[in-house]
């Protein structure tokens, strides 16, 4: 895969070669569809403004599409963990930043600024079920190295599986549609899985 990367003093930016399937939970552009290109951003603690005016102001003061997949994090751009590995020659890529400060447990509603951003690019050749079955294969791997790390709520004391803000976005740069399973049970999903289960735990 021929993204482009780039890091700045308040966001970095991933450049797709050609249009990818997403599969997003991003406040800015996520969904379902296609992208060009992903953007995760910093923001300050007290960050409190209209999601949508605020990015796309951003995006354009930065000559950048306000087409892209877009994140927000509080936590430090540049504390930015990344992965490859490569599944039957085909890529997978992990670009992580993470702050555990909002770590929730189950039923609790109250919470503070943190949060996880996780983005998964790949080429090899999902089909939709199978893509969000890797989606929910990332999220099961999140929870688990959370657990391991011995995140709790600092309001509850219980173990958390994430904060209530984390977001997953998955790109697929490839149009061929072959593989309808990701579980972590098969190889893309057991590689995908630990990618991401490692590099959040060197957040610890």
């Amino acid at each position: 895969m021929k993204t482009k990367f780039s890091i700045h003093k308040r966001f970095y930016y991933i450049e797709f070669p050609q249009g990818a399937r997403k599969y997003s939970s991003a406040p800015y552009q996520g969904g379902t569809g296609i992208s060009y290109g992903y953007v995760n951003m910093h923001v300050e603690n007290n960050y409190n403004s209209d999601v949508n005016e605020y990015i796309k102001s951003f995006l354009i003061k930065n000559n950048l599409s306000t087409e892209l997949t877009v994140n927000m994090t509080s936590a430090d751009i540049n504390n930015l963990r990344r992965g490859n590995v490569y599944v039957d020659s085909y890529s997978v890529c992990a670009f992580i930043t993470a702050g555990f400060d909002n770590a929730l447990s189950m039923g609790n509603k109250s919470g503070k600024p943190g949060t996880i951003n996780i983005c998964i690019i790949t080429d090899y050749p999902l089909t939709d079920s199978g893509a969000m079955n890797l989606y929910q294969t990332c999220i099961e791997s999140k929870a688990q190295a959370l657990n391991d790390m011995g995140i709790r709520d600092m309001r509850t004391g219980m173990l958390s599986p994430g904060t209530s803000t984390d977001t997953l976005s998955i790109f697929v740069l490839n149009e061929a549609r072959k593989h309808d399973y990701a579980g972590r049970l098969t190889e893309i999903g057991y590689s995908t899985s630990m990618l991401v289960y490692d590099n959040l735990k060197k957040f610890g």
